[in-house]
């Protein structure tokens, strides 16, 4: 149940981050502007993938991994993406750098919560592979 509930999470936070996606780089069919549209959006799936974790870390889950690889590389790419348009080009640059920056490091953090959960669940296989035949 907690690892349907984990994976539940970090699916739901993915289809946020498509939806997100989507608005921003293609048809902008939200009716938010890029605040708002980011902290609901964005926020809100990485918050879902953060307790996705959390929730997910002492059961042996690959999908868990899996998913916060992908939404980690997907706000990353996004971002990337918007650059590559020039969208930032045109507003306050300071602030712009900040917002990028931030964004990128939060998807390297989920990268980051991926790579940690793949090692908890390699060392959990480990760990069960040393312990002696029971009777």
């Amino acid at each position: 149940m907690v690892k349907g509930i984990a994976a539940g999470l970090l699916v739901a936070s993915l289809i946020l981050l498509i939806i997100y996606g989507v608005d921003a780089l293609v048809v902008k069919f939200l009716p938010f502007d890029a605040s708002v549209r980011g902290s609901t959006f964005g926020g809100g799936a990485v918050v879902m993938s953060i307790i996705g974790f959390v929730i997910g870390r002492k059961e042996h889950t690959p999908i868990v991994s899996a998913l916060l690889f992908i939404d980690g590389g997907l706000i990353i790419a996004g971002m990337i993406g918007l650059i590559a348009k020039g969208e930032p080009a045109s507003e306050d640059s300071v602030r712009t750098i900040l917002t990028i920056g931030a964004t990128i490091t939060t998807g390297a953090v989920l990268i980051g919560l991926g790579t940690w959960k793949v090692a908890i669940d390699k060392s959990a296989v480990t760990a069960k592979g040393k312990e002696p035949a029971q009777k």
